[in-house]
């Protein structure tokens, strides 16, 4: 039998990590390593603390600079930061190292993030954080007596280590779980915001990574209940009795932690812990009238309220949306959600002897993964050939209405009243100024026009929210949308912004808008400027945009928002110009994106839903639309099938839906005709 060989081969083999970097090609940042990135680097390294100290403020300069900073990561700054600086004797040393990866995070993407983690910055920043709590807490040097030169850095560190902290989090769902799973991290960050000695604005700090790290992190809210229970209540007197930033940042970890427990207005396990106790002092912190103090703030004063004002918004935005959450949650059958996108409905005999087949379409090899996808065969055809009135009414009920139904009515404080009756008016002043933070007040709005336009405002639905909610919705109408169309812009996220509020206030009242004449118009010549995004369009758009949301984009929302206005009781006029133009959509190139031909079919769903509308005989069968629809089932069968499902999933099944529904919608109105004549 031979030899085995010797499996600890390790000692034979050069560190790869210690191997001398080789200089870069081009002469340009060759030039560059040898004049100003070696020097620092070596200075870094060097045992004079002012060496050291004048290291970091270079690199700090040099991180801002693309070219120089991929020259440092390149010579392997991190490995040097990570084993020497961070484990530097001095404070202040230490203090410069953590500020350097902040600010390398800042300017890196999401992969440095991951890179760090992948280095196991965590245990340095567990560690980091138990020698900021033993300074903090220390009785033989109490750490108020110490001077403030000395107070500084740790101060320094702290903020870095928040940052870094709150950044890993939000890269990736796996780092944020492992940040959880380190016990010792999330109760640093509580027990530096409980530090009498620690500034206020470290507090906010740390506020907002921790808000950071709960969403959708039931396992850190649980673990914040049951070990940290009275932190808890102490937002909840912070956020009660402070209504700048740190009484909003408070706001934010307590939504964190209500999202993350589902506890809304039925189902809270402590009262008044939901949303709706937030939304008063996220109102204080957005009304500047009150902010203020009727005195002018100095400069940090000034930039603290925009803070807070900036981020009392975003709270709202999502509570705004987390409304829906509270709906869906409710276990009692009560309202129906009214949905504005097409859900589908039952396919029981819709097909008559008249409708078109189908069968040259469902055969047609169209698509890449038509061997893995059956399209739904056409519906049986009715045996006796008539539909009675209730038939008709209850299957066309189900092709523009969602089945999704919730429990018992809110009440007036509920969250969605709330937001109706003391956040839209403060944020619509917001909107309407010419400053920071209109385009977040505007995104505020309509999250809660989306909201308003999802409940079913019925006998048990306190009345007085649609009642305060209407003439607001013309309002916004009037001030924003209407200056827009008039006035115009060349920036296509914010053409994105305002279509998307129009699609949601036009929405929420049923599309029961009192427009300017040509005002449609506008709007359609919006979606013919429409085009792809270019990244710098994208990059600014990321807080508006859902950017990996075909239906989010400014063609998608302009046909939105024309559909609503189309609505009964719409103007004969105005109702055939729209409808025209949808037509005119689905007949248009055959590279228009999938997502403007699903919506605009679903916008002609619900328009002509019913032969009672006064635009429905001279509109939809005086124009032909009958006819014009079949000559696009091919196409539209197409262009569904032509989908990947595999890359997009969600796409191809509302696109599916389409199809299907597009088939059913044809047959019912043939019915409907039929019986009509019948009549």
């Amino acid at each position: 039998m031979g030899k085995s060989k010797s499996r600890n081969r390790v000692k034979h083999r050069n560190d790869p990590t210690g191997k001398a970097v080789k200089p870069p090609t081009d002469p340009e940042l060759a030039a560059l390593r040898q004049k100003s990135i070696l020097p620092v680097l070596k200075d870094l390294q060097s045992p004079e603390l002012k060496a050291r100290s004048a290291a970091a403020r270079a690199i700090t300069n040099l991180i801002e600079n693309t070219k120089t900073r991929k020259l440092l990561l390149r010579e392997q700054i991190v490995k040097i930061l990570l084993e020497q600086t961070l484990t530097d004797s001095s404070v202040e040393t230490r203090a410069d190292g953590w500020g350097i990866l902040q600010n390398l995070v800042v300017e890196e993407d999401v992969d440095f993030c991951i890179h760090l983690y992948r280095q196991d910055i965590l245990t340095a920043i567990e560690s980091a954080g138990k020698s900021i709590l033993e300074a903090l807490n220390s009785e033989t040097r109490p750490f108020g007596n110490l001077p403030k030169l000395q107070q500084g850095p740790i101060w320094t560190t702290a903020s870095s280590i928040i940052s870094l902290i709150s950044s890993l989090a939000e890269a990736q769902d796996e780092i944020n779980q492992t940040i959880t799973g380190h016990i010792a991290i999330p109760k640093f960050l509580v027990d530096l915001f409980a530090n009498p000695a620690t500034p206020n604005h470290i507090q906010c700090e740390t506020l907002n990574c921790l808000a950071v790290m709960l969403e959708d992190n039931k396992l850190l809210a649980t673990q914040l209940i049951d070990r940290e229970g009275w932190f808890l209540n102490d937002l909840m007197m912070t956020k009660s009795n402070f209504s700048d930033l740190k009484g909003v940042a408070a706001c934010g970890v307590l939504h964190s932690v209500f999202s993350s427990m589902r506890w809304y207005q039925h189902n809270t396990p402590m009262e008044n812990y939901t949303d709706a106790s937030l939304i008063p002092t996220l109102v204080r912190a957005m009304d500047q009238t009150k902010t203020q103090d009727n005195k002018s703030p100095n400069e940090s004063e000034s930039e603290n309220q925009n803070q807070a004002i900036q981020l009392a918004l975003e709270i709202t935005m999502s509570i705004a949306s987390s409304v829906q959450d509270a709906f869906k949650d409710e276990s009692k059958h009560g309202h129906a959600i009214k949905s504005k996108e097409f859900k589908g409905f039952d396919d029981s005999g819709l097909m008559d002897e008249d409708a078109e087949p189908m069968e040259d379409i469902e055969n047609d090899d169209v698509g890449a993964d038509d061997d893995e996808d059956e399209m739904d065969a056409e519906a049986p055809e009715d045996e006796t050939g008539e539909m009675d009135e209730d038939e008709m009414d209850a299957d066309m009920a189900m092709i523009t209405a969602d089945a999704m139904e919730i429990s018992e009515a809110p009440t007036e404080d509920s969250g969605l009243h709330l937001l109706v009756q003391t956040a839209a008016p403060v944020i619509l002043q917001l909107a309407t100024q010419n400053n920071e933070h209109a385009r977040h007040a505007i995104m505020a709005v309509s999250n809660i026009a989306w909201m308003v336009s999802m409940v079913d405002f019925s006998d048990d639905y306190p009345e007085n929210t649609y009642d305060l909610w209407a003439p607001m919705a013309q309002h916004i109408w009037d001030q924003i949308i209407s200056s827009f169309l008039t006035n115009g812009t060349a920036d296509l996220v914010d053409a994105t912004m305002i279509a998307g509020l129009a699609w949601a206030v036009s929405l929420s009242v049923g599309g029961k808008i009192k427009i300017k004449p040509g005002e449609h118009r506008a709007l359609m010549a919006l979606y013919k400027e429409s085009r792809p995004l270019t990244e710098q369009e994208l990059r600014a758009a990321n807080f508006i945009l859902d950017l990996d949301d075909a239906f989010g984009g400014l063609a998608v929302r302009c046909i939105g928002a024309l559909g609503t206005l189309a609505r009964s009781p719409a103007p004969i006029e105005l109702n055939r110009d729209i409808g025209v133009f949808l037509l005119t959509v689905l007949s248009g190139p055959s590279d228009t994106p999938p997502a403007e031909i699903v919506e605009a079919l679903n916008q002609l769903f619900d328009i002509y839903a019913d032969r009672s509308y006064a635009f429905d005989e001279p509109v939809f069968w005086g124009n032909n639309f009958l006819q014009r629809l079949e000559e696009v089932q091919y196409k539209v069968k197409r262009m569904a099938k032509d989908i990947d499902k595999r890359h997009f999933p969600e796409l191809r099944v509302r696109a599916d839906e389409v199809v299907l529904n597009l088939d059913r919608f044809l047959a019912y109105k043939r019915k409907e005709k039929k019986r009509a004549q019948d009549d």
